[in-house]
C-alpha cells in the first residue's frame, strides 16, 4: 500500500515515529511536512526496510494558523506518489483539509479530534471523505452526522523504545511537563502540591530523561467551554512507558483511553469552572499514588495498547477494510 500523509504537524519526531513504523509493516510512504514551523526546523529524508519505504518530503508554507495555512507544491508531491490513500492530519474546516479533496489518490482519510464543533467548512469536508479517523469518542459522533466512514484511533502511537526508564534516580517526588496553561490544570495542582516542580517543556528526544526523575506525573487536564481534552494525553502515555504513575483528571477523553491502566489514578470531581474542592481530591490522589511505590505495569500496559506497533496496525486495518 502507499500511502501519503500532509500535516503540519509531522515536523515533530512523534510524527515521524510513528509512519516509520507504518513503513516498517510493509508499506511505502510519505510524509509531507513544512520544512519550518515555529521554532521547528527538519529536512528531507528517507529510510529504506526490507518491505516498504519511508520519505520525509518539506514545502514552504504560507500562513502560520493551522486552520489557514497552505504548503506549496504538496498537491504536485501528492501526484507524482500516486498514493492508494492520502491520510490528512489537519481538522475539518482547514485549508489543507479543502485542498486535500482535490488532489489525486484513489481513497483519502482526514484525522480530527475537534470534540467541540466543526469548524467553518468542516460539515462538508467530512463528507468528500472516504474515512474519518476520530481521535476521541465526542469528535467520532460528530463526524458520523456528516460522514458514516469513522474510525476510533489515536493520531499516533507511543515509541516504547525511546521512552522506557533511563538509568536516572528518581528525585522528584511529583513533577508537570508542559504548558502551565488554566486547562492543563496547572493551577490545581500548585494549589494540591505546592512542591511539585514544574519542567519546562524540552526536546523530544530528551523527554525520557526528565520523566526517569520522576516518580508521579500529573496531567490533571481540565475541559472548558472552550478547550476540550483531546485525547488521553501524550505526556501520561510516555511518562507511564518510562516507569511513572500518572494522575489524571475525569475529563471524557482522559478517562475513556486511561480508565484501568495500571500506575493511573484518576482525581474525580471535574467541573467546567473552578472549583477549590477539587483540590483536595487532586492531594489525596497523589498522596495515595506515592504510598503505592512504583512498578512496570503502566509501561507494559502502554505497550499492548498504544505503542506505535499497535496503533499502526488498527490504523491500517482500517485503510484495508474501508
Amino acid at each position: 500500500m502507499r500511502i501519503c500523509t500532509v500535516s503540519h504537524s509531522h515536523i515533530a519526531l512523534r510524527q515521524q515515529l510513528f509512519f516509520k513504523e507504518v513503513a516498517r509493516q510493509g508499506h511505502d510512504v510519505l510524509m509531507i511536512s513544512p520544512g519550518m514551523w515555529f521554532d521547528y526546523k527538519v529536512e528531507p529524508q528517507e529510510v529504506t526496510y526490507p518491505n516498504g519505504k519511508w520519505q520525509l518530503k518539506t514545502c514552504r508554507h504560507m500562513n502560520d494558523n493551522i486552520y489557514e495555512f497552505t504548503l506549496l507544491g504538496a498537491k504536485e508531491l501528492v501526484s507524482e506518489f500516486k498514493p492508494d490513500w492520502l491520510y490528512i492530519q489537519q481538522e475539518p474546516g482547514s485549508t489543507l483539509a479543502r485542498e486535500g479533496l482535490t488532489w489525486k489518490a484513489k481513497k483519502r482519510a482526514i484525522f480530527t479530534w475537534e470534540n467541540i464543533s466543526i469548524k467553518g467548512m468542516g460539515r462538508e469536508d467530512l463528507k468528500g471523505y472516504d474515512l474519518v479517523i476520530c481521535g476521541n469518542p465526542e469528535a467520532e459522533e460528530l463526524a458520523k452526522v456528516h460522514n458514516p466512514h469513522t474510525a476510533l484511533i489515536l493520531q499516533v502511537g507511543v515509541d516504547t523504545d525511546h521512552f522506557q526508564a533511563r538509568p536516572i534516580n528518581r528525585i522528584i517526588d511529583v513533577g508537570y511537563i508542559g504548558r502551565p496553561a488554566p486547562e492543563k490544570g496547572i493551577k490545581y495542582v500548585v494549589e494540591a502540591w505546592p512542591t511539585v516542580h514544574i519542567l519546562k517543556w524540552t526536546e523530544f528526544r530528551n523527554l525520557p530523561w526528565f520523566y526517569s526523575q520522576i516518580k508521579i506525573v500529573v496531567c490533571f487536564s481540565q475541559d472548558t467551554f472552550i478547550w476540550r481534552e483531546q485525547a488521553p494525553n501524550y505526556v501520561a502515555l510516555e511518562a507511564l512507558s518510562c516507569g511513572c504513575k500518572c494522575i489524571i483528571s475525569d475529563t471524557a477523553a482522559m478517562k475513556y483511553w486511561l480508565e484501568g491502566c495500571p500506575g493511573v489514578v484518576i482525581a474525580g470531581g471535574y467541573s467546567p469552572l473552578y472549583d477549590p474542592t477539587r483540590t483536595a481530591k487532586l492531594k489525596n490522589s497523589i498522596s495515595m499514588a506515592l504510598s503505592l511505590g512504583l512498578n512496570s505495569s503502566g509501561r507494559e500496559w502502554v505497550i499492548r495498547n498504544f505503542s506505535n506497533p499497535v496503533v499502526a496496525k488498527y490504523l491500517l486495518e482500517e485503510f484495508e477494510d474501508a
